[in-house]
C-alpha cells in the first residue's frame, strides 16, 4: 500500500481534483437521491374477496372460504393464510414467505388459481377478486368537503381531481374513499301489490325484459348493409315510470302507479368518511416505487393551485396526511444529529490530538460521508433515518482508523524525519490490520442484512451504509490521510526522537493498575466474567419490547359497536366522537381528524395494516400539533369515550414500527367447534380480567348476533304455487332491495333496485306481514303460512389461521411491557383445561420479538466463523483470535447497567447497538494484540510487551471510545425514541467494555502466552 500513498502524494494535483469531484458528487447525490421517512419493506400480503349476499358466516366459511384456502395452499411460496367469514362476504389474506421479493409472478399465480376456482363455487357467487395492491402506501391523503353539496356532486368533483392527479409524474394511483354511488330506487307498497294480485317478482321480470340493449341484426338492401337498432333501454326516470305492468285478470298498470321511482344513493351508506365531523371524500395518492418523494411533492404542488381554482364555491380541499413534509422533517432531524455528532467528534479529536492532527483525522469524516453518499446512489439506498443513523453509528470506527494511522506516522517521524518513508511504511504496516478490523466489523453487522424477515429488510440499509463507511474509511486512511500527514503534520519537537512509550500522570496511573492486574491475572479474569454473568442475571429486570413507537404526531382510534350494528348507527356514534375531536376549545392540540366508517381507509403508514371493513366499526386518524402533546390528548379521548360513548368500545393507539401494536399481548385459541371456541374464549378473557389494570380487552370474533332463519315448508309452498326462489327474491326485494337492471346516463351506469317502502323494513314484526300473491289460490299468502321463522344466535364473524378456526384475544397494560403482561397471564392460561384438538398459544408482539431476534441471530454463527477466519489469517495462530472473540461478552455489562439506569427498553434498535459494540471491541482488541505481537517481534518479554503495547494503544482506544460516546449524546437526547435505547447501549456498553478490555486483553494475553525460558 506504500505505492498508493506515494502516488497520492506525488500526483497531488490529481489527488486534489479527485477529492473535489468526490465532494461535488456526494453533495449532488444528497440533494437528488430518493428520500424516505423509513426504509421500504415489502408487504407480502394480498387480499382475496368473495361475496354471496345474505349467506351466513358458517356457510360462507364452508362453501366459499375453505375452497379458496385450499386452492391458495397449493401455491408453494405462500406461508400463512388468514381468513374471515362474515354474512355475505369472505376475505382471505395469503402471506408469502419473507425470502421472496419478486411478488408479481406469485400474485399472477394466485389470480390464475382464483379464475380456475370461480366456476366451481356456488351459483350467485361474486368473485373471488384478488387485490395485490394491499401493501400500497398513500403518501398524500386529501379530504374534499363542503356544505350543501350532494354526494353526486362530490363524486363528480373527486373523479375530476383523480383524473388530473393520476397524470402527475411519479403518482402511481389515486384511490377514492367515501364515494356514495347513486341508485334508482323503485319502492313499492306490499299491501297495494297484494290487493291487485301481484308479486314483486313480476315487477322484477318485466323490468329485466324491457331495459335491454340487444342487436337487431342487419338488412342487405341494394348492396348496402343496414344495421337494425331496436330501442328498449331507459333514458329518463319517466321511461321507468311509464313501463306497463300486466295485472292478473287482464289489463296493465304503469310502474309509476305501483312504485315511487326516485333517484337516490346506496342505502345504507357504503363506507362513509367524515373529516373533522363533516361528510367527505378522501383522495389517497400513492407513489411510483423507489421514487424521490420530494420530487413527487414538487409535482403535486405544481398542479394543486389549478385544482383548487376549479373547485365550486363552498367546496374545500384539505390535507389529511402529507408524507413529503414528514420525510423532510425526519431526514432534516437525522441530518442535524449527524452534523452535531460530527462536530462533537471533531472537537474531541482535536482536544486529544491537537488542532492540526485533529483536523487531519477529522477531514476523513466528511470525505467518508461523501464516499457513502456516492455508494448509496450506486446501491440504490435511499436517504432516510436509518441510513443517516448508520453513519452516526460508524463514526467512532471511522475516527479510529484515522487516529491509528496519524499516530503511527507521528511515531515514525519521531524516529526518522523522512516524511515519505513514514507515510508509506505506516500505510504498508497498517493496511492489512485495519482492513481486517473493518471486515470483522462488517461481519458483525452482516446478520442484520441477512435476516430473512421484515426486520432484516428494514435494517438492510444500515448494514449497507456501514459497509460503505468502513471500506471507504479504510481506503481513505491508506491513501488520503497519509498524504495529509505528509503535507500538514508538524515536525516532531526537539528531544522527542525515538520516544515510543508515552509518559504522563494518566499513563503512569494506568501502568500501575495494569501491573497490579498482571500480578493477579486469574482473579482479574474470573472477576470480569463474574461481572458478565451478573449482567445476564440483571437482564431479567430490563424492560423489553419488539420495536419503539413511531414519533409521528398522529394517533389512531379504533371504535367498535356491538356486532350487528348498522352502518348508519356506527356513523352516528363516530360522528359524535369526531365532533368532540374537532372542538378546538376542548382539544386545542388537535389539528384535524378523519373517520373511516366500515372501512380501514388507505394504508397511510407502511407498518399499519388497515382494519377489517366491518359495519360496526370505525377507524379514526387524529393529527396533533406536536408529538409531545399526544399522551395527554389520548388520555382525554379515552376518558370521553368511556363516559360519553357507552354504546361503543374505543381504544387509542400510537403508530408503531413493528408488526404488532406496542405492549399488546395476543393469545390465539384454535380448534374445530364454534361453541367450544367461544367457551374457551370466555375462560381466556377471565384470565385477562384477573390482571388489574388491563385495558383494551377484546376478542376478534366479537359478540354473537341474532339472525332469523326462514325455513320454507316445501309442501305448503308448492300448494300455494310458490318456490324457495320466489320467496327469497320477494324477501330480498321487500327488505334490502333487489337489483333488476341498470340506468345509463352518459358514462354513468346506475343500478335499479326494487324494494318496499321504508315502513316495511324497520321491525321484525313487519317480516311476519310479508305476503305473496298465490295464483294457485287466487289470494295472498303470508310468510308464516308457508314457512317457519326461527331465531338463531350465530357468530358474527369466523376467523381462521392456516385453515384452522382461530380466536384471538388481545389487551395491553399501561404499566407493563408485553413480556411482563404475558408472564402475569401465563399461570392462568396454563390452568385452562384444553379439550383434545384445541390449542392455545401467544401471538403478537411477544412472538414477533422472539422471531425477530431469532432471525437476527440465525446467521450470527456464520458471521462469527468468518470473523474467526479473518483473525486467524491475520495472527496466524488460534490463541489470539480466541482472545479477541472472548471480548465480545464484555459488551453486556455496561449495556445492561445502562438500560436499567436510564429506564430504556431492550428492543430491536438496542440489539443493533449490541452488534455495533461487538465490532468496536473487536477492533480495540485487534489493535492492542497486533501491537503486543510487534513488541514481541523485537525481542521484548511477554510482560514487557503487554505493558508497552497497552500504554501505546490506550490513547487511540480511549479517543475512539470518547468520540463514540460523546458523539452519540445528541442522538440520545435529540434523536427521538427510536434511537434512545441504541444510544444508551452503545454509550454505556462501550464505556464499561473499553475499561474492561484495557485490562482483560493484556492480562488474558499473558495467560495464553506464558514466558518461555531462553
Amino acid at each position: 500500500m506504500g505505492s498508493v500513498v506515494r502516488l497520492t502524494i506525488e500526483r497531488s494535483r490529481m489527488t486534489i481534483f479527485l477529492l473535489v469531484v468526490l465532494v461535488l458528487a456526494g453533495v449532488g447525490v444528497y440533494f437528488d437521491q430518493a428520500r424516505q421517512e423509513d426504509p421500504e419493506i415489502t408487504i407480502r400480503k394480498a387480499q382475496v374477496v368473495v361475496r354471496f349476499p345474505g349467506l351466513p358466516p358458517e356457510r360462507v366459511e364452508k362453501l366459499l372460504v375453505q375452497p379458496i384456502e385450499e386452492a391458495i395452499k397449493t401455491i408453494p411460496e405462500v406461508e400463512n393464510i388468514e381468513s374471515m367469514s362474515m354474512t355475505g362476504m369472505g376475505i382471505i389474506m395469503p402471506e408469502v414467505g419473507d425470502a421472496y421479493f419478486d411478488l408479481a409472478p406469485i400474485w399472477a399465480d394466485l389470480r390464475n388459481k382464483m379464475d380456475d376456482l370461480a366456476p366451481s363455487l356456488p351459483q350467485g357467487t361474486q368473485g373471488p377478486m384478488v387485490n395485490d395492491d394491499f401493501g400500497r402506501v398513500a403518501v398524500i391523503t386529501l379530504a374534499l368537503t363542503g356544505d350543501g353539496f350532494s354526494p353526486r356532486e362530490f363524486r363528480w368533483m373527486a373523479r375530476e381531481m383523480r383524473d388530473q392527479l393520476v397524470n402527475v409524474p411519479l403518482v402511481a394511483k389515486v384511490d377514492l374513499y367515501g364515494i356514495q354511488d347513486e341508485r334508482i330506487w323503485l319502492e313499492f307498497d306490499p299491501v297495494r301489490l297484494n290487493r291487485i294480485g301481484m308479486q314483486p317478482a313480476v315487477l322484477i321480470s318485466e323490468l329485466q325484459r324491457r331495459n335491454v340493449i340487444l342487436p337487431g341484426g342487419s338488412v342487405a338492401a341494394s348492396g348496402m348493409k343496414i344495421i337494425i337498432q331496436p330501442t328498449g333501454s331507459f333514458d329518463t326516470l319517466d321511461d321507468i315510470r311509464g313501463v306497463p305492468i300486466p295485472v292478473s285478470g287482464g289489463g296493465t298498470v304503469y310502474l309509476g302507479d305501483l312504485c315511487e321511482v326516485r333517484r337516490g344513493y346506496v342505502d345504507p351508506p357504503k363506507a362513509p368518511v367524515l373529516y373533522n365531523g363533516r361528510p367527505a371524500v378522501v383522495l389517497a395518492l400513492s407513489m411510483v416505487a423507489n421514487s424521490n418523494i420530494a420530487e413527487l411533492a414538487r409535482n403535486v404542488e405544481a398542479v394543486m393551485p389549478g385544482i383548487r381554482a376549479d373547485l365550486p364555491l363552498g367546496m374545500e380541499l384539505s390535507v389529511i396526511n402529507y408524507q413529503p413534509d414528514l420525510v423532510a422533517e425526519a431526514v432534516a432531524g437525522a441530518t442535524e444529529n449527524l452534523f452535531q455528532t460530527i462536530g462533537v467528534v471533531l472537537v474531541v479529536v482535536m482536544v486529544f490530538l491537537g488542532w492540526r492532527t485533529g483536523l487531519i483525522v477529522g477531514t476523513g469524516i466528511p470525505l467518508t460521508v461523501m464516499v457513502v453518499l456516492v455508494g448509496m446512489s450506486m446501491w440504490d439506498v435511499a436517504i432516510h433515518r436509518i441510513s443517516i443513523a448508520a453513519i452516526i453509528v460508524a463514526l467512532g470506527l471511522l475516527v479510529d482508523n484515522g487516529i491509528v494511522m496519524a499516530e503511527d506516522i507521528q511515531r515514525r517521524l519521531s524516529l526518522d524525519p523522512d516524511r515519505m518513508k513514514a507515510a508509506t511504511e505506516a500505510a504498508r504496516s497498517l493496511a492489512v490490520p485495519l482492513l481486517i478490523s473493518s471486515l470483522t466489523t462488517v461481519l458483525a453487522f452482516l446478520p442484520l442484512m441477512l435476516a430473512e424477515n421484515t426486520s432484516g429488510e428494514f435494517l438492510a440499509s444500515l448494514t449497507q451504509v456501514v459497509i460503505l463507511a468502513l471500506l471507504g474509511s479504510w481506503f481513505l486512511c491508506i491513501s488520503v490521510i497519509p498524504a495529509f500527514c505528509y503535507w500538514f503534520l508538524p515536525a516532531p519537537a526537539e528531544g522527542h526522537g525515538g520516544e515510543e512509550r508515552p509518559t504522563g500522570r494518566a499513563y503512569v496511573f494506568y501502568e500501575r493498575i495494569l501491573k497490579a492486574a498482571l500480578r493477579q491475572r486469574v482473579l482479574v479474569v474470573v472477576a470480569i466474567f463474574a461481572a458478565v454473568a451478573g449482567s445476564l442475571v440483571l437482564m431479567g429486570g430490563v424492560k423489553q419490547r419488539n420495536m419503539p413507537p413511531s414519533e409521528r404526531n398522529q394517533f389512531t382510534i379504533s371504535l367498535s359497536l356491538p356486532a350487528g350494528s348498522e352502518v348508519a348507527e356506527t356513523m352516528r356514534v363516530a360522528g359524535r366522537l369526531a365532533d368532540f375531536l374537532s372542538d378546538s376549545e376542548r382539544n386545542p392540540e388537535i389539528t384535524g381528524n378523519v373517520a373511516y366508517i366500515a372501512s380501514g381507509g388507505p394504508r397511510f403508514f407502511l407498518a399499519l395494516q388497515p382494519p377489517d371493513p366491518l359495519e360496526n366499526s370505525a377507524f379514526l386518524v387524529v393529527n396533533v400539533r406536536d408529538y409531545a402533546e399526544m399522551t395527554g390528548v389520548m388520555e382525554r379521548v379515552e376518558d370521553y369515550m368511556a363516559e360519553q360513548l357507552p354504546e361503543a368500545r374505543g381504544r387509542t393507539e400510537t403508530l408503531f414500527l413493528g408488526a404488532s401494536p406496542i405492549g399488546t399481548v395476543e393469545v390465539q385459541i384454535t380448534g374445530p367447534d364454534v361453541a367450544a371456541l367461544q367457551v374457551l374464549s370466555e375462560k381466556v378473557l377471565d384470565v385477562y380480567r384477573a390482571v388489574p389494570g388491563v385495558i383494551g380487552l377484546r376478542s376478534d370474533w366479537e359478540n354473537p348476533v341474532l339472525s332469523v332463519r326462514v325455513e320454507v315448508d316445501q309442501e305448503l309452498a308448492t300448494r300455494a304455487g310458490l318456490s324457495s326462489e320466489s320467496i327469497a327474491r320477494t324477501l330480498s326485494a321487500t327488505l334490502d332491495g333487489y337489483g333488476v337492471s341498470e340506468f345509463r346516463e352518459g358514462e354513468n351506469v346506475i343500478p335499479l333496485l326494487v324494494r318496499s317502502h321504508g315502513g316495511s323494513r324497520t321491525t321484525l314484526d313487519e317480516l311476519r306481514s310479508v305476503e305473496f300473491y298465490s295464483d294457485a289460490l287466487g289470494t295472498s299468502v303470508s310468510l308464516p303460512q308457508v314457512a317457519k321463522l326461527r331465531g338463531v344466535v350465530e357468530p358474527s364473524i369466523i376467523r381462521r389461521l392456516d385453515q384452522k378456526r382461530t380466536v384471538t384475544i388481545a389487551a395491553r397494560h399501561p404499566d407493563m411491557s408485553s413480556m411482563d403482561l404475558y408472564r402475569a397471564l401465563q399461570p392462568g392460561l396454563d390452568a385452562i383445561d384444553l379439550p383434545e384438538g384445541y390449542a392455545l398459544a401467544p401471538a403478537g408482539e411477544v412472538v414477533d420479538s422472539a422471531e425477530s431476534q431469532g432471525e437476527l441471530f440465525k446467521y450470527a454463527p456464520h458471521c462469527l466463523l468468518g470473523i474467526l477466519a479473518l483473525l486467524i489469517l491475520q495472527f496466524n495462530t488460534f490463541r489470539d483470535p480466541l482472545l479477541v472473540m472472548s471480548t465480545i461478552p464484555l459488551i453486556l455489562v455496561g449495556s445492561v447497567l445502562g438500560l436499567l439506569a436510564f429506564n430504556a427498553h431492550f428492543e430491536f434498535p438496542a440489539l443493533l447497538g449490541i452488534f455495533s459494540l461487538a465490532g468496536i471491541l473487536i477492533n480495540n482488541s485487534i489493535v492492542m494484540i497486533d501491537r503486543i505481537n510487534q513488541e514481541r517481534a523485537e525481542g521484548v518479554s511477554v510482560r514487557e510487551a503487554v505493558v508497552s503495547a497497552a500504554l501505546i494503544r490506550v490513547r487511540p482506544i480511549i479517543i475512539t471510545t470518547t468520540t463514540t460516546v460523546v458523539g452519540l449524546i445528541p442522538l440520545a437526547l435529540l434523536g427521538g425514541e427510536f434511537w434512545y435505547a441504541m444510544s444508551i447501549v452503545i454509550m454505556c456498553g462501550l464505556a464499561v467494555g473499553t475499561l474492561m478490555t484495557l485490562f482483560f486483553v493484556p492480562v488474558t494475553y499473558s495467560l495464553l502466552h506464558p514466558e518461555r525460558a531462553a
